[in-house]
């Protein structure tokens, strides 16, 4: 590859970081310098998101154009000089994006079996929405900014292309599910690596500044407690309007353990039906308890210490029982919160079905579903039953394609797109928001 295809990406790369140099602007110089680094991703998506910034760059060029003219006119000093310049130096980022579409430049980033749209949507995605928090929460909640100030532009643009990268790795049929868990993994690393570097005493790596046991019943139970703090109880509300109860699947910070668990036996057993009712009782009686303790003033310390204890005793099930059944027992008969994402998950249009006319009632997809979802009942009855959390493990799995996505009137390749763009945007935003 000719390097002069490039040459004035990076000239307009220069031109905007010392925009924004001069401006005293340091986040958005670092993003402007680190944007070109995308395109040493061999894909063809690294060179949309290449285009949109340098299109981006362009329009804060006219907007800085506009200004001056504004200034100047009012302080009755010349403006066409200086309007100029800047124009020419709004032209440079628009060529360099039309010159990205060179023949012999496309040649070098193949296009591959995935839409490049799909991982430019999720780099979108993640962007605007970490941008908007970024702007809008303060103290921030991105976690970079509190250590360096204005480096929170760096995160988003590393998150955002992390999505994008993901998106592709997901939309590999063969290959989703290993990737699922791995990211899955890899955002549980990361939230309780904070939790316990805020523990020790960074209180940094705290959202608050305060301590919350990292409990998922303290969803429900921790606001009902408190009377306050409603953050993770509207993000879990939204993430299950958005994606169903693939919260459980994808974002769940403590899940990734009990699918690790479970993993340890190669064939799930089958789940004695009562389990349904045991983790609906065990979610009243969590709610019931966290309004008997408030009631009575029992003090937060005394709560925090009975969550620990129904955090550990999950932990244990983990351990003994989804390592012993293959099946991930502490989410789908322990966990409370599973109940409310199953129920809730409704009021998305996100469904897996089983094509009837090609389904050869295998029971291959029995195995690879960790969740008790596709028994032979459920299988004959061509849906997964209510503890399907939309894993989407058991598409890959199927030797005859019959397991799909299914959103309102899409086709099931824009379905299952469609919700692994979601997905893995969530995701990444929330390894960018999420902490205790």
């Amino acid at each position: 590859m000719s390097p002069w295809y490039i040459l004035p990406t990076l000239l307009a790369a220069l031109l905007l970081g010392a925009h924004f140099l001069r401006a005293d602007n340091y986040g958005l110089m670092a993003l402007s310098l680190a944007a070109p680094l995308a395109l040493l991703i061999r894909r063809r998506w690294a060179i949309r998101i290449v285009q949109f910034l340098l299109f981006a760059g362009a329009v804060i060029w006219i907007s800085t154009i506009l200004n001056i003219i504004e200034w100047r006119q009012m302080a009755g000093q010349g403006w066409i000089r200086a309007s100029l310049i800047l124009g020419i130096a709004a032209t440079i980022p628009i060529g360099a994006a039309l010159l990205l579409e060179n023949r012999k430049l496309r040649q070098f980033y193949p296009e591959t079996s995935v839409p490049a749209d799909a991982s430019l949507t999720a780099f979108l995605i993640t962007a605007v929405s970490l941008t908007i928090v970024y702007l809008v929460i303060n103290p921030p909640v991105i976690l970079i900014e509190r250590f360096l100030p204005g480096a929170g532009w760096v995160e988003i643009f590393g998150l955002s292309l992390y999505a994008a990268w993901i998106t592709e790795k997901m939309l590999d049929m063969k290959e989703s599910a290993r990737w699922r868990r791995r990211i899955w993994v890899i955002f549980s690393i990361v939230f309780f690596a904070q939790f316990i570097l805020g523990v020790s005493g960074l209180e940094k790596f705290l959202m608050t500044g305060k301590l919350h046991v990292p409990v998922p019943a303290l969803i429900a139970a921790g606001p009902i407690f408190r009377g306050q703090g409603f953050f993770m109880a509207i993000l879990f509300g939204a993430t299950v309007l958005l994606v169903g109860p693939a919260w459980c699947s994808h974002l769940c910070y403590i899940g990734a353990w009990d699918d690790s668990a479970s993993r340890l036996r190669a064939k799930p057993m089958k789940m004695p039906p009562w389990r349904q009712m045991v983790r609906i009782g065990l979610l009243f009686l969590v709610i019931a308890a966290a309004i008997i303790l408030r009631l009575l003033g029992v003090s937060g310390a005394v709560a925090a210490i009975l969550a620990i204890a129904f955090g550990l005793i999950g932990v244990a099930i983990m351990l003994f029982w989804s390592r012993k059944t293959g099946v991930m027992t502490h989410c789908i008969a322990y966990c409370p919160i599973g109940p409310l994402a199953n129920w809730l998950g409704k009021l998305s249009p996100f469904r897996i079905r089983i094509n009837d006319t090609t389904c050869t009632d295998c029971g291959i997809c029995h195995v690879a579903c960790r969740y008790d979802a596709l028994n032979m009942e459920d299988i004959k009855k061509r849906r997964p039953n209510i503890s399907c959390t939309l894993c989407g493990d058991c598409l890959g799995s199927c030797r005859d394609g019959s397991l799909e996505y299914k959103f309102l009137g899409l086709n099931a390749d824009r379905a299952r797109v469609l919700f692994i763009v979601i997905v893995v945007s969530l995701h990444a935003l929330f390894l960018g928001v999420a902490r205790i």
